[in-house]
C-alpha cells in the first residue's frame, strides 16, 4: 500500500488550502441560500407607492377613485401646478402621478373609455404598473355596474365594495409540484443545489493537483520500476480518491446537519442527500481528465474555473432553469450538472415537473452514465498517453 500511503502524505500537504476552499465554499452556499429564500418571500409582498393627484374634475367618480387607490398606496393631494408634479417625481417624493382631467365624471357616465385620465411615471419603474392595472381593475368594474342599470354613485359604492371583498379573498395556492411550506426545507433545497459547485469545485481544487503528482515522469517511472502492478497501483490511487471524495461528501452533509436541522434527514432531503452522492464520481471523472495533461497549479485554478461556474451558470445552479432560454437547456442537457438541478428541482418542487420516483431515477440513471462515460474518456487518455511514453 504505498501508493496509497503516497497519496495519503500528498493529501495531507493540501489540507490548509482545501480546509480555506470549505469554509469560503460554505459561505458561499449559505449566503446563496439566504438571498434565495429572502428573494422568494419578498417577491409575495404587496408594495404600497407613493401616488401624486391632481383632482381638476372635482366629482363624485373621482374622489370615489382616489378613495379607493388610498386604501392600497399612500395617496399625495397635488394642486394644478404640474411643475410640482414633476419635481417630485425628479426627486422621487412620487413614485407615480395621476391626473383627473375636468369632464372625468361625465366621460364615465357616457361610457368613454378614451382619454379619461392620465398618468406620468418615472422611466424604468416596473412597479407603476401595478398602480395602472389597478385603476383599470377598477374602471372595468365600474363599467359594468354602470352597464347593469346602476346610478353612479351606486355604481362607485358597488365597485368599491367587489373590489375589497376580492382582495380579502385572495390566496396563494401551492403548484402541482407541492412546494413545501417550511421555509427550513426550502433552505435545505437551496443548499443542495449550490452544493454542486461547491463538491465540483472542492474535488478539481483538491484532487487534481494529488493525480497531477503521480503523473511526473520521474515518479510514474521510479513506480513503473517496483514489484507493485500497474493495476494495483491504480486501484490504490482510486481508493485514495475514492476516500478524499467521501470525506468532503460527509464534512458537508454534517454541515447541512448542522445548519437546518433535522429537515436535512427528512424524506425529501434524503433525496437530496443521495441525488448529490452522485456528484463524486462526476467529480472525480473530470478531475481524472484534468490530470492527465498534466497542468500546474495556476492552470488548475483556471481550469476549474471554467468548468464549474460555465456549468453552474449553464445547467441552472446560479440562474434557474425555468428561466434559460430553449438553446441554453438544448446545450446543457448535455452536460452532468443539468441533470442534477432537474432532479434536485424535482424534490423540492421548483421545477414544472411533478415528482415521481420513476423520473427522479431516470435522472440518476443519467447522471451515473455522464460518470461512467467520463471515467471511460479519462481511462482511455491514460492509455494513449501510456502507449505514447513506452513508444
Amino acid at each position: 500500500m504505498q501508493v496509497f500511503k503516497a497519496f495519503l502524505r500528498s493529501a495531507r500537504k493540501f489540507l490548509p488550502v482545501n480546509l480555506l476552499y470549505f469554509v469560503i465554499f460554505c459561505s458561499i452556499a449559505v449566503a446563496a441560500t439566504k438571498f434565495n429564500i429572502e428573494d422568494e418571500t419578498a417577491s409575495f409582498q404587496t408594495v404600497s407607492l407613493t401616488v401624486g393627484v391632481i383632482d381638476e374634475d372635482g366629482s363624485g367618480a373621482s374622489k370615489a377613485l382616489c378613495d379607493y387607490l388610498s386604501t392600497l398606496h399612500t395617496l399625495t393631494p397635488l394642486t394644478h401646478d404640474r411643475e410640482a408634479l414633476l419635481d417630485g417625481l425628479f426627486y422621487r417624493t412620487l413614485d407615480y402621478a395621476l391626473i383627473l382631467p375636468d369632464g372625468f365624471e361625465e366621460r364615465l357616465s357616457d361610457q368613454e373609455e378614451e382619454h379619461l385620465y392620465e398618468t406620468v411615471q418615472i422611466p424604468g419603474v416596473f412597479s407603476s404598473a401595478f398602480v395602472d392595472e389597478q385603476i383599470n381593475s377598477y374602471l372595468k368594474a365600474l363599467r359594468l355596474c354602470l352597464a347593469g342599470g346602476l346610478s353612479l354613485d351606486d355604481a362607485c359604492s358597488m365597485t368599491a365594495e367587489t373590489l375589497a371583498s376580492a382582495s380579502n379573498q385572495v390566496q396563494i395556492l401551492e403548484s402541482e409540484t407541492d412546494r413545501p411550506a417550511d421555509s427550513t426545507l426550502t433552505s435545505v433545497f437551496y443548499f443542495y443545489q449550490f452544493l454542486a459547485y461547491i463538491i465540483i469545485s472542492m474535488i478539481l481544487t483538491g484532487l487534481t493537483p494529488i493525480l497531477t503528482i503521480f503523473q511526473e515522469e520521474n515518479l510514474a517511472r521510479r513506480t513503473s520500476c517496483s514489484s507493485a502492478s500497474l493495476l494495483g497501483r491504480n486501484l490504490q490511487i482510486a481508493l485514495g480518491s475514492a476516500l478524499y471524495c467521501l470525506l468532503v461528501w460527509i464534512l458537508f452533509i454534517l454541515t447541512s446537519r448542522v445548519l437546518y436541522g433535522p429537515a436535512v434527514f427528512s424524506e425529501r432531503g434524503l433525496l437530496c442527500i443521495a441525488n448529490s452522492f452522485l456528484l463524486l464520481p462526476v467529480g472525480v471523472s473530470i478531475s481524472l481528465i484534468i490530470g492527465c495533461f498534466s497542468p500546474s497549479g495556476n492552470a488548475i485554478n483556471m481550469i476549474n474555473n471554467i468548468v464549474t461556474l460555465g456549468m453552474s451558470f449553464l445547467c441552472g445552479i446560479f440562474i434557474p432553469q425555468q428561466i434559460l432560454g430553449q438553446q441554453v437547456l438544448a446545450f446543457s442537457k448535455y452536460l452532468p450538472l443539468y441533470w442534477y438541478v432537474k432532479n434536485n428541482d424535482l424534490i423540492s418542487g421548483f421545477g414544472k415537473e411533478a415528482f415521481t420516483l420513476h423520473a427522479y431515477g431516470k435522472h440518476i440513471g443519467i447522471l451515473a452514465l455522464y460518470s461512467f462515460a467520463m471515467f471511460s474518456v479519462a481511462l482511455a487518455i491514460s492509455k494513449y498517453k501510456s502507449a505514447g511514453k513506452k513508444a
